[in-house]
């Protein structure tokens, strides 16, 4: 079976650990495509490939029932495959809006544990659990605060030497942003 993956350009890498330390890979001995690393790279030392890999599948129990998913792949590829419907953030319902693991928007329960679906990866007898409606968010959100930059609603060539906004910052924002100014929440 052909699957996505990522792999290091050792000719761009620079040694950082930026994606060990600050961006968590959830299958670091096995890439299952979700890409968080390729996005958060800051010297874009990541190539996506496609590669043949063995297809084996993974038992899973969702909601009580039981599924077999092709493995490895995420909780949201393997969701999909079996009828879950992804919906856009303003239904109020499981959706996926940055796909890299920051928003938490797509969060089940994994074995009783809040986790994000589009970076974790499928392991056999995993119970996941749908409905998370009982249980406090984990997007990370902070704020207000000055900021002068602009960017909101005020172009930069406007905003002056003053504090012009008041901005909230949002973990998640969509990690790809190569000047982020929402770093030091961006990456759990």
């Amino acid at each position: 079976m052909d699957r996505l993956i990522v792999e290091v350009d050792e000719n761009k890498c620079r040694d950082c650990g930026f994606c060990i330390r600050v961006n968590i890979c959830r299958s670091p001995a096995q890439c299952i495509g979700c890409l968080s690393c390729y996005y958060a790279c800051p010297y874009e030392a990541r190539n996506k490939k496609i590669k043949e890999i063995k297809e084996e599948y993974a038992e899973i129990w969702v909601d009580g029932i039981r599924y077999s998913v092709p493995y490895p792949s995420t909780i949201k590829e393997a969701l999909m495959n079996i009828g879950v419907v992804f919906h856009h953030p303003s239904k109020g319902k499981i959706s996926i809006p940055c796909n890299l693991g920051g928003c938490w928007a797509c969060s089940v329960l994994v074995n009783g544990e809040l986790e994000r679906t589009c970076i974790t990866p499928v392991e056999d007898g995993m119970k996941i659990e749908l409905n998370i409606e009982d249980r406090e968010p984990l997007r990370i959100i902070h704020g207000p605060e000055p900021h002068r930059v602009g960017g909101k609603a005020t172009p930069w060539w406007e905003v002056g030497y003053g504090y012009v906004e008041a901005a909230i910052w949002t973990a998640g924002c969509n990690l790809r942003c190569p000047q982020c100014q929402n770093y030091t929440v961006t990456y759990d």
